[in-house]
């Protein structure tokens, strides 16, 4: 398991490619099982909503950046690429989502939010769409701006798909 930690923390600050991720499918699996409990306690430090909402939130967000993953590496003809950039991207998820939860906690626990811990949260936030970006430049085979438009584009895509389909989950009425 450290192994796996230090590939995508190495993904996480652009020192290793998805290539460099090992192509198991069972592995995917206890990954995503992880990124789903961490996606389960970031929701509840974050918001009210009810766990049904939670999960259908983060679910659809998840299906959107990897169907469109799937979508963009079939048009290139690389699909076979696909397991090793989802394990990658994933994988630098659950790193960040790690390093966010002392802010969040920290976050949940004062009265008011502390516009330093916000700014912290942003960071964290931009670093995984940077490091998206670099993996998205690595699988697809294009230049790290494109790489940057497609992480932007998925994250964009799955946001839209959130909002139209779980209203609830952007008014905060559970």
């Amino acid at each position: 398991m450290t192994v796996l930690m230090t590939l995508f923390w190495r993904l996480a600050i652009f020192r290793a490619s998805p290539e460099n991720a090992p192509y198991s499918p069972s592995l995917l699996a206890l990954v995503l099982a992880g990124w789903f409990v961490l996606q389960l306690l970031v929701g509840s430090l974050q918001t009210a909503l009810p766990i049904g909402v939670l999960v259908s939130s983060q679910l659809l967000s998840l299906t959107v950046v990897l169907a469109g993953t799937g979508l963009l590496l079939s048009f290139k003809g690389l699909q076979g690429r696909w397991l090793q950039t989802a394990l990658s991207l994933v994988g630098v998820d659950v790193i960040l989502t790690l390093m966010s939860l002392p802010l969040l906690a920290l976050n949940a626990s004062m009265e008011q939010s502390l516009s330093a811990i916000e700014l912290l949260y942003l960071v964290l936030v931009s670093w995984q769409l940077a490091a998206q970006s670099f993996i998205y430049h690595r699988s697809l085979n294009v230049g790290p701006f494109l790489g940057l438009g497609v992480a932007m584009t998925l994250l964009v895509a799955s946001y839209a798909g959130v909002v139209l389909l779980l209203p609830e989950v952007v008014t905060g009425q559970g």
